[in-house]
């Protein structure tokens, strides 16, 4: 059976039009499947809800542990690969394990990648508890630069340090523009102004 011409135009350009909608839809799923996954909150590499991680010092003992409920990692070429942290928490152990550690809690914080170096900011506060003649010394500051293998820490920013005794009663509190702390060899330096106040009887601030 014959069709008439213009029948067969017809349906001539309905199969080019169909074929024309198949190709259409094939390279749009190949485009999908080709094209790199992006991320519209910030293009983040990868994110750990609940993530912990532990340092080791140069002589191979567990120095630090630090916690935080989110961390994502971010690949930067200025600052190198790093993990920010959301609410972090930090326990700094000492090479003497009868001595108590010293625990930190910030609103936000950083650390690299291989974790040489952990930086806390916004209401930071350390403490450890008494030991031996030491009463509970609390540190609060804006912002602490932690170095987990070396056992040491630092601040840029003005710091308060203090004692109380195991009743409560408050020993002594320094403030000064800039501090460092090297919990390892239990030594604490302050620079720029200090301010101390020192209640009578009490023992001075070097452990």
């Amino acid at each position: 059976m014959r069709w008439p011409l213009s029948s067969r135009v017809n349906r001539g350009l309905v199969a080019i039009a169909g074929l024309g909608l198949v190709g259409w839809l094939a390279w749009q799923n190949l485009a999908d499947e080709l094209a790199q996954p992006t991320d519209t909150a910030g293009g983040y590499a990868q994110r750990l809800d609940n993530a912990t991680t532990w340092q080791y010092d140069e002589a191979g003992q567990l120095a630090y542990r630090l916690e935080s409920s989110q961390a994502i990692h971010l690949d930067q070429t200025t600052t190198g690969d790093h993990y920010e942290l959301d609410s972090p928490r930090a326990t700094l152990l000492d090479a003497d394990p009868t001595v108590p550690p010293w625990t930190l809690r910030a609103e936000r914080g950083t650390v690299t990648e291989r974790g040489e170096t952990v930086e806390l900011a916004g209401s930071v506060h350390a403490q450890r508890q008494p030991h031996q003649e030491r009463g509970l010394l609390e540190l609060t500051t804006e912002q602490l630069w932690l170095y987990p293998a070396q056992r040491q820490a630092r601040t840029d920013v003005p710091g308060r340090i203090s004692e109380t005794a195991p009743d409560g009663t408050p020993r002594w509190h320094s403030n000064a523009e800039q501090l460092a702390l090297d919990w390892g060899d239990k030594i604490l330096t302050q620079t720029g102004q200090v301010r101390d106040e020192i209640q009578p009887g009490t023992t001075d601030k070097t452990d």
